[in-house]
């Protein structure tokens, strides 16, 4: 992906957004839909560039838990190829429907619920992703944010770590910030 036309596209869909406000206020939730859009593509690439243990085997699963965001964005990436594995997309809305998942993005709506699911996951090689305000410091290894209409993220290497995941430098170098 190349970071500096989702930069340029992010700035063009915010104008587009901001005049949209003022003739047809039913643009937001589109405006809504191009972030996640984005963010799918990010989802994407994180998994590209983690490396899970072997005995994780030929699938990935990445499952959204809460409401998903995403729409048919994830659905497109079903079946595509991280490396030598392939992706599969599932939908949770319980804790312990994780059980099957090497990926978790945990959804706004359900961030209340972050302590159990990381204690539910704890020790199992599992990369979580979430997309909430201090995620990344509560024990989620990746948190995507917004910042000046573009999206950003952090990565905790500790929890990547605790949960026998590694991520590549080259995400890494991507980071506003690596929390050790």
């Amino acid at each position: 992906m190349d970071w500096f036309k989702v930069g340029i596209k992010t700035d063009f869909r915010l104008l587009f957004w901001m005049l949209g406000l003022l003739c047809c206020p039913s643009l937001v939730h589109a405006e809504s839909l191009a972030e996640y859009q984005i963010k799918a593509a990010f989802l994407y690439n994180f998994l590209a560039f983690t490396e899970w243990p072997s005995e994780v085997g030929n699938t990935i699963t990445l499952c959204v838990y809460g409401p998903d965001p995403f729409g048919e964005d994830l659905n497109k990436m079903q079946g595509k190829g991280l490396g030598a594995r392939s992706l599969a997309v599932k939908r949770i809305n319980s804790v312990d429907g994780l059980q099957g998942c090497q990926a978790v993005f945990i959804t706004h709506p359900v961030i209340g619920n972050l302590r159990r699911v990381l204690d539910n996951l704890n020790d199992r090689p599992v990369l979580t992703v979430a997309d909430s305000q201090d995620a990344a410091l509560q024990g989620v290894a990746l948190n995507m944010s917004m910042d000046q209409n573009k999206v950003t993220f952090e990565a905790n290497l500790a929890a990547a770590r605790a949960n026998r995941v590694n991520l590549s430098s080259k995400l890494l170098r991507l980071a506003t910030k690596v929390i050790q």
